[in-house]
């Protein structure tokens, strides 16, 4: 399970996830990614290449025909039966510039929508494929928010900004050569604030982009605890924690609005600074270009003037453009590194590469010398060894904590252990591939997890090409279907979210129905029915054996009561099997099985537990 939140009691310190380091990425390494994204694309990435070419061209075509033909040929030499052919070369160019300008934001935004389409399901992919141990360290919001918010940011750097950088660089250089064609001097003079700004934009973005990224951490917290205190809306309320709540919501908040401010200051104050420099570089050009004035043999024409000022202007904005466009990048660099520190992840249980697919299976299991432990804790399991003929049923008891579960996770591979082997039907699963495993394991769980939609969707969730016949007969064999018949659209009726609408036994027969519609050799039940009322216990051991019967079952349960006829009983303490045999072989040898259930049969008949209260005995 996903942690929601900081630290103990909602805080916000002290997850292992807070306390990795930061990854920084550079703006190589960027580029470089960018470009093998592009690369797949080139056609398209040619095609709006060239329609912002051609567009950036058209886009000078008119201040030169109204500058060089209308001031000088037609206002100031009088010349106006050329003013219809100047005014149709500017409606043409102005035509052209904007039909070129459409295919440009058509292609090129298609192109970005795609490009982060592609990212998208990248990511959720990647994070589907990563090992359990990656679930239990990260947050469930942060890890939505960068597949979310920060791939958002992302896209509008790709759709918004790349176009609009690469057209406003075009004209730049178009503009510059035909100002150093036009007045080399004042074109060189016009250059002056570049250095200046392009230094301002690196200074800016060594202090914005560490901002952006904590805006972005802020963000993902934001998520991370608002998701978790959605799914505990009902602790919440039940302690009348709603101020409470607030106050730790509002902490989170309060650090995002901070980084957020700081941000306005940065911009707010670079911005201005770069207009500044901006307008000196337009007085600048004005005052050489006064002097020069009377200097001059070949002395400018009115249109010269104002073609070069028209093109100075829009020199200076274009590079006012790409300074704005810094910022989107600034963000989308931020946002990236936290998408790399997603995609950089690996899974712990990886696939072999001369892994093999697993046949349908007998159901033989066998734990040989297993020792196990999690990533940062002490050991779990230490030499561990059990044997599941083909259609056994072992069960596995023990105090809370012992390993049962460890145990049985450990079979369809969700985790591997540091010592020893696990085998089905004598092959070593870390020889198989993970998927052909899994397809001979069916797992139903204390917690119960439906998905939200239909009561048919979620059943058929098991074996995704079953018909509704075979959905039908997997409820009947479950003892769902008999609640299913009273629901308001039946087997079509949502179910809602977790499968709200639903009591707990109820979720519990639909988690059986759908392993019953899965047909595993191997099946998984931990705690299977721990959560449910006496009568509801009751129909789902029944559902439970028609599941059980001719399958290779793990059986975990407090309960001993239940699983008195199992075939193997494995006790385990502390990570270590103290015991293992039938229930009447355990019984007679009076250890540590037979003192847990002598206590549990007394608590059952008498309500009164043993002295230290603990029915499995310390």
């Amino acid at each position: 399970m996903m942690h929601g939140g900081r630290g103990h009691h909602g805080g916000r310190g002290g997850s292992p996830e807070d306390d990795k380091p930061k990854l920084r990425i550079t703006d190589r390494r960027m580029l470089r990614w960018f470009a093998s994204r592009l690369l797949p694309h080139w056609p398209k990435v040619l095609l709006g290449t060239v329609t912002m070419l051609i567009g950036a061209i058209s886009s000078l075509v008119p201040t030169y025909v109204f500058g060089k033909g209308i001031v000088d040929r037609v206002i100031i030499a009088g010349d106006q039966q050329l003013l219809l052919n100047y005014i149709l070369i500017m409606g043409a160019t102005f035509f052209g510039e904007n039909l070129f300008n459409a295919a440009r934001m058509n292609v090129m935004h298609v192109l970005g929508q795609r490009f982060v389409y592609e990212l998208r399901t990248e990511l959720y992919s990647h994070v589907q494929g990563l090992s359990l141990s990656f679930f239990e360290r990260n947050k469930t919001g942060d890890v939505m928010s960068k597949v979310s918010n920060d791939v958002n940011s992302v896209e509008d750097m790709l759709v918004h900004g790349t176009d609009t950088v690469v057209s406003d660089s075009l004209q730049i250089l178009f503009v510059m050569g035909i100002l150093f064609w036009m007045r080399p001097e004042l074109a060189l003079v016009a250059l002056i604030p570049v250095p200046i700004m392009l230094v301002g934009m690196l200074v800016f973005a060594g202090k914005i982009r560490p901002v952006f990224r904590k805006i972005r951490d802020e963000l993902g917290e934001i998520n991370a605890r608002l998701q978790e205190r959605i799914s505990g809306i009902q602790v919440i309320k039940a302690f009348a924690r709603e101020d409470y709540e607030f106050n730790l919501f509002d902490e989170s908040s309060r650090e995002y609005y901070k980084a957020s401010v700081r941000t306005i200051w940065l911009w707010s104050t670079f911005f201005p600074a770069i207009n500044f420099v901006i307008s000196c570089g337009v007085l600048l050009v004005m005052w050489r270009g006064s002097l020069l004035a009377g200097q001059a043999t070949d002395a400018a024409t009115a249109g010269d003037i104002v073609v070069f000022i028209a093109y100075l202007q829009g020199f200076y904005w274009r590079f006012g453009s790409l300074v704005r466009v810094h910022n989107l990048y600034n963000q989308a660099l931020s946002a990236l590194s936290r998408i790399f520190e997603l995609l950089d992840e690996k899974p712990d249980v990886v696939d072999a590469p001369d892994a093999v697919e697993l046949p349908p299976a007998e159901g033989r299991v066998e734990l040989e010398h297993v020792s196990f432990r999690y990533a940062t804790g002490e050991m779990v399991l230490e030499e561990v060894s059990v044997t599941a003929a083909p259609g056994d049923t072992v069960a596995l008891v023990g105090r809370s904590g012992a390993g049962k579960t460890s145990l049985v996770n450990l079979i369809p591979r969700f985790y591997d252990p540091i010592e020893g082997r696990v085998l089905v039907d004598r092959v070593d699963i870390r020889t198989v591939t993970q998927e052909s495993l899994r397809r001979n394991i069916a797992m139903v769980l204390q917690d119960t997890f439906l998905f939200n939609g239909t009561v048919k969707e979620n059943v058929r969730y098991g074996r995704l090409e079953a018909t509704d016949e075979q959905i039908h007969d997997a409820c009947v064999a479950a003892h769902a279907d008999e609640f299913i018949q009273d629901l308001p659209e039946k087997y079509d009726t949502e179910i809602g979210e977790r499968g709200v609408k639903l009591s707990g036994g109820q979720k519990q027969r639909l988690a059986i129905a759908r392993a019953l519609l899965a047909d595993p050799r191997i099946l998984i039940l931990d705690e299977a029915t721990s959560l449910v009322d006496t009568e509801a216990e009751q129909i789902i051991q029944q559902a439970l054996e028609n599941l059980m019967r001719g399958r290779t079952t793990f059986v975990i349960a407090h309960r001993l009561s239940t699983v008195r006829n199992a075939d193997t009983i494995v006790v385990i303490d502390k990570g270590e099997i103290v015991e293992q045999a039938d229930h009447q072989t355990l019984m007679s040898r009076n250890g540590l099985y037979a003192q847990m259930y002598e206590r549990q049969v007394r608590f059952q008949e008498t309500g009164v537990p043993m002295a230290d209260g603990d029915l499995f005995g310390r």
